[in-house]
């Protein structure tokens, strides 16, 4: 009778399988490729059956390895749920997970979860990934990242049961403090943005973050007023400070830098703050150290600045 001595194994070939690739599931489990052939090899040897056929690109499942998937599932399902039974039972929770967000929101927010959640549930161990909220949704499919704390980007119907709204975060137009403007109050309306030049963030080879380029073209702005983006906002407020744009942004971003010498006026256009989500992929179990990170992350305030957000505004 076939013996499988290590769980995972079960958890590597259902990787590979998911992702149709040795280095991606390397990547997507933090191991060596190496380790990856290692326990595909193995785990073919204790069944008796080759399980994935290596010769064809991207690798795809023989027949037996297609007969087994889903069993493989169901035993890591059922091991994560027994685990989560057990912890019940003393009200421990214990694991690792990693969540990824952009980095206003792992500078601004996440710092506060993590401390809750250290006092809360210390065998809980946390790693945070920054990437952009596009490069998010992937990491969620290939299981880079256990949780993903989006903004933006718009919520197709088969993803609508796997987002939770989280906030609405204003965007803002920044001044050196003895700009006039920075001391006008209230808001600031789109019409006005168009005077000047700006700046916003953006990635070499792509250009202005996609959100952020639909709401400039909302507002009528050109790219010749736009030409000026980089990836971090502290470079945009340095620049803000000398004079040579006014930047763009989310406040968290704002708040997250050295803003001193600078001031902001939120841009009057509700349809353009940021709508911050919660993800998961529904493909895979909840753990108890997810459960514990999510039962925390709700009960942490949310930002300066930002107001609540429901599902229908996604």
């Amino acid at each position: 009778m076939a013996r499988i001595d290590r769980v995972d194994w079960l958890e590597t070939f259902i990787s590979v399988a998911d992702l149709q690739s040795f280095s991606r599931a390397s990547a997507a489990l933090r191991c060596s490729q190496s380790r990856v052939s290692v326990h595909i090899a193995e785990l073919e040897k204790s069944l008796g059956h080759r399980l994935i056929d290596r010769s064809r690109y991207p690798v795809v499942l023989t027949e037996a390895g297609v007969t087994f998937l889903e069993h493989a599932r169901q035993i890591v399902k059922s091991l994560a749920w027994a685990m989560t039974e057990l912890d019940q039972l003393d009200g421990t929770s214990r694991g690792h997970l990693t969540v990824g967000t952009v980095p206003s929101i792992s500078a601004m927010f996440l710092p506060h979860v993590l401390r809750d959640l250290k006092d809360l549930h210390p065998g809980v161990r946390v790693d945070i990934t920054e990437r952009t909220t596009q490069e998010l949704l992937g990491n969620l499919l290939d299981g880079t990242v256990d949780i993903a704390i989006r903004c933006d980007s718009m919520i197709s119907a088969n993803e609508s049961s796997s987002v939770e709204p989280m906030w609405g975060e204003p965007i803002v137009a920044v001044f050196p403090a003895s700009h006039p403007l920075a001391a006008a109050r209230g808001s600031i309306s789109p019409e006005e943005l168009n005077h000047f030049e700006l700046g916003t963030t953006g990635a070499p080879n792509v250009g202005i973050d996609p959100d952020m380029r639909a709401r400039f073209d909302r507002w009528g702005i050109t790219a010749a007023q736009a030409r000026y983006f980089t990836e971090q906002p502290q470079t945009l407020l340095n620049l803000a400070k000398v004079g040579v744009l006014v930047p763009v942004i989310n406040i968290l971003a704002y708040d997250s830098c050295d803003h001193s010498g600078l001031a902001y006026r939120v841009v009057n256009d509700e349809l353009a703050a940021r709508r911050v989500f919660l993800q998961w992929n529904p493909a895979r179990p909840f753990t108890p150290a997810i459960n514990a990170f999510l039962d925390v992350m709700r009960s942490v305030p949310h930002p300066r600045g930002t107001v609540p957000i429901t599902q229908e505004d996604l």
